[in-house]
């Protein structure tokens, strides 16, 4: 006789034999089989906080500590990323060459043959300026007919800087 309740939902750790599973009664299979799937649904509730459901913070357990969110500069390390194209730097045009050479090896020869060129230093020189500084003086007087002082007003194109 068949009753359509298969023994491949039972687990191992529930320590029901497999040959004694057909001879349990029905209604007790029925409810091994409703607890059984009842347990796993709670189980799976019993692992959800904030941080992996739409529970507030609130209800999270006391003890359990909230993981804080690192800051970008925490997570990453610094410097470039593996794999990505690096930019070198960019010579500007020189206004004169000099061209070095070794001096001599460690061994003392001073000979040498197939030079190439390894390196490029360049040097940068700023221009020295020299800021245009020009004084306006402004003398004040006093009137010769009403005697209140006066002062002269700087141009309109002087007055910022």
């Amino acid at each position: 006789m068949r009753d359509g309740l298969d023994p491949a939902p039972l687990r191992e750790e529930l320590g029901i034999p497999t040959a004694d599973w057909p001879q349990t009664p029905v209604r007790g299979r029925l409810a091994v089989l409703t607890l059984l799937k009842r347990l796993e649904t709670l189980a799976a509730r019993s692992h959800q906080n904030s941080s992996n459901s739409s529970r507030p913070p609130s209800t999270d357990a006391p003890t359990k500590k909230r993981q804080r969110r690192m800051n970008a500069s925490e997570r990453r390390r610094p410097g470039g990323n593996l794999g990505h194209p690096d930019h070198p730097p960019v010579l500007l045009a020189p206004t004169a060459t000099i061209a070095l050479f070794p001096e001599a090896c460690a061994c003392g020869q001073r000979g040498f043959v197939d030079l190439i060129q390894s390196h490029t230093h360049q040097v940068l020189a700023l221009p020295c300026m020299r800021p245009d500084v020009t004084h306006c003086l402004l003398p004040q007087g006093q009137c010769r007919s009403c005697g209140k002082r006066c002062k002269a007003t700087i141009p309109a194109d002087q007055r910022s800087g």
